[in-house]
């Protein structure tokens, strides 16, 4: 018998006299899985024996595709109530007293649904190698290591200019007021993440620095503690596989590892997309694929692939009528 397997089965009979004899404790709850999770980590993993050794090596990408993709909303859209301004800026943020955008729900050319965050969430640690990130993306902006100006994070006329934001753990952010009197930007952040929260006052024509450190499972609430109607989402990531829709609904992440499997979630206004009740229908190079609590598998994706994900929303399904 070789060494391992003599450790092993020692190990196994000392860790059952000790459940033996000692006192009652409690079973901790049994791992969320489900076949797909062990498929995946079975995939990855190749055991080669020499010499009796056992080795085990994690599979690594084989190159990168390109996945794009677009929200578009099937069915009339119903107006959105506008935000009244109120309080003692009441006419600083509305000079003719008119009800501010409400931006809950954007929709431009086309039907497309703006403000959609989709991110990577498998596999959950993505390593800073050149084989899984691929080193154009450290030459790209979105490797900048300070957002500020135009890419920063502005408020102005009692609103914050963009909705949803995204941005990577290793980043920091300008968090902008343009507005001639000050802003309470109250950061949720994400503990399970690590994301970190913040709620600086930031005074009228100036500016504060955010550093996340950490990263965010899914989109936060930022919110303005002096002007109540005031609020948007903030995604971060701790590597460069997120997008959020643009005004036309459409969207795109660069080189996303191939030779792997790859899950993705997806999110509007803090809701997952699903397709329980045909509020989504989606499909990948127009053959269909589930999306279920947001989430979407990808599998056999090969370097240089072009992936195009379709995703229709229904008007009436998801309660915009």
């Amino acid at each position: 018998m070789s060494s391992w397997k003599r450790n092993l089965y020692g190990i196994a009979f000392v860790l059952s006299a000790v459940l033996l004899a000692g006192c009652e404790r409690s079973v901790a709850d049994a791992l969320d899985t489900d076949a797909d999770t062990v498929e995946s980590i079975r995939a990855s993993l190749v055991v080669k024996g020499e010499g009796g050794a056992a080795t085990a090596v994690v599979a690594e990408p084989t190159g990168f595709a390109m996945l794009t993709g677009a929200f578009k909303v099937n069915g009339s859209v119903k107006s959105l109530p506008g935000l009244p301004a109120s309080g003692e800026h009441a006419k600083i943020c509305s000079p003719d007293g008119s009800p501010l955008r409400n931006r809950s729900l954007e929709i431009g050319e086309d039907n497309g649904l703006a403000n959609v965050a989709i991110w990577l969430t498998k596999p959950r640690k993505v390593p800073n190698t050149p084989a899984w990130i691929n080193p154009e993306y450290y030459t790209e902006e979105r490797q900048t290591a300070e957002l500020t100006g135009d890419r920063g994070f502005d408020q102005k006329n009692c609103l914050f200019l963009t909705r949803t934001f995204a941005m990577q753990s290793t980043q920091k952010l300008q968090i902008i007021n343009s507005d001639p009197i000050g802003h309470n930007t109250k950061i949720e952040g994400d503990p399970g993440g690590g994301a970190a929260g913040a709620n600086p006052n930031v005074g009228a024509n100036s500016s504060v620095m955010y550093e996340p450190i950490g990263y965010s499972n899914q989109p936060f609430k930022v919110s303005c503690s002096i002007h109540n109607w005031m609020d948007a989402w903030m995604l971060v990531r701790p590597n460069p596989f997120f997008a959020v829709s643009d005004a036309k609904g459409n969207f795109e992440i660069p080189h996303i590892p191939a030779g792997v499997k790859l899950e993705f979630r997806v999110s509007h206004e803090g809701r997952f997309l699903d397709e329980k009740d045909g509020r989504v229908v989606l499909t990948l190079n127009d053959k269909p694929l589930a999306i279920k609590s947001g989430r979407i598998k990808l599998s056999e994706i090969n370097p240089g692939d072009e992936l195009k994900l379709k995703f229709e929303l229904d008007a009436k399904a998801n309660g915009w009528q």
